[in-house]
């Protein structure tokens, strides 16, 4: 008899993450049970989700009732939580009630959509002098749920963390990067000439599928850094320039620049923050997993209407 598949909850299911991990999971033969919340039934990307078979309950992260019935007969929990711009504590809050729903429900297993290892930022990087007040709140509150996974009592955790995301550079997350759909000039804390990492969530996604098939195998207990390119910004923008059919350009921001400008553009700190991603994100390490990642300039190939709806 063939093993039932394990029955999914996707947080941000609508996000780019969760929306990738859907696809594959529905794609499964046979197609995965994937259950999730969304705030809206008739959003596009839920309109999407319900054709792909996903059942839906309307709620958001705060709805506790709706989480909780939408966690009904699931066994595993995918996790990928943001930050609240208005209550910087409440990212802990949300992942802190849906683990304890989840725990309830019967979930067995979680896999953790992080961030870049605060541990090995901190090696290179002052996050407390640097950063945006944003990215710190961020950062920390992801260490501290990174912690209560590791420390709970799951069958089974995996912990992912993307490096800076290729879906970036296109809308509605383009909107990080003000002035560069518009003038065409990437104005960013990044260094000339220094390879920076680039991930597609599509291979996140990738790599939590394979979790999710081996509870018990070679991701189990694991946190894995995830680069599918290493690009300098000029690299970058070549690539992106070719595909939009425009003249697109680098302009660096100074690490002066940065201080003066980041209580007034959160956004801005990122740059130095992925250039320190650079240090200890490797696409030689991801490339040993055997996953088979794409480069940039595929991930504009497959996302052709997105850049041409960007920048046209």
């Amino acid at each position: 008899m063939a093993t039932q598949p394990p029955t999914i909850f996707l947080t941000s299911a609508t996000g780019s993450q969760g929306l990738n991990l859907a696809r594959l999971l529905r794609s499964q033969s046979p197609p995965w049970p994937v259950h999730a919340t969304v705030r809206s039934l008739t959003s596009p990307a839920a309109i999407e989700l319900a054709s792909l078979g996903v059942s839906l309950t309307r709620g958001s992260w705060d709805d506790l009732p709706a989480i909780s019935s939408s966690l009904q007969s699931c066994t595993a929990l995918f996790l990928n939580l943001v930050i609240d711009f208005t209550d910087f504590s409440h990212e802990l809050t949300q992942a802190r009630n849906i683990l304890s729903l989840a725990k309830t429900a019967g979930v067995k297993q979680v896999v953790y959509s992080s961030a870049a290892a605060l541990a090995s930022l901190e090696e290179h990087f002052d996050v407390d002098k640097d950063g945006s007040p944003v990215m710190v709140a961020s950062l920390k509150s992801k260490q501290v749920i990174e912690e209560e996974i590791k420390n709970g009592t799951w069958d089974s955790w995996t912990i992912l963390r993307g490096a800076n995301f290729m879906e970036n550079m296109l809308d509605p997350k383009v909107a990080m990067y003000p002035g560069l759909k518009e003038s065409g000039v990437l104005r960013v804390a990044f260094k000339p000439g220094e390879k920076l990492p680039f991930v597609a969530t599509a291979d996140i996604a990738k790599f939590a599928l394979e979790a999710f098939k081996n509870p018990a195998g070679r991701l189990q207990g694991k946190e894995v850094n995830i680069v599918g390119d290493e690009l300098t910004p000029e690299e970058l923008m070549e690539l992106l320039g070719k595909a939009a059919g425009r003249e697109m350009r680098f302009q660096e921001v100074t690490d002066e620049e940065v201080q003066r400008e980041k209580e007034n553009n959160p956004f801005i700190t990122a740059g130095l923050a992925v250039r320190v991603m650079g240090r200890f994100m490797k696409k030689e390490e991801t490339e040993n997993w055997g996953m088979g990642l794409m480069g940039f300039e595929e991930f504009l190939k497959r996302n052709e209407d997105g850049v041409k709806a960007t920048y046209s």
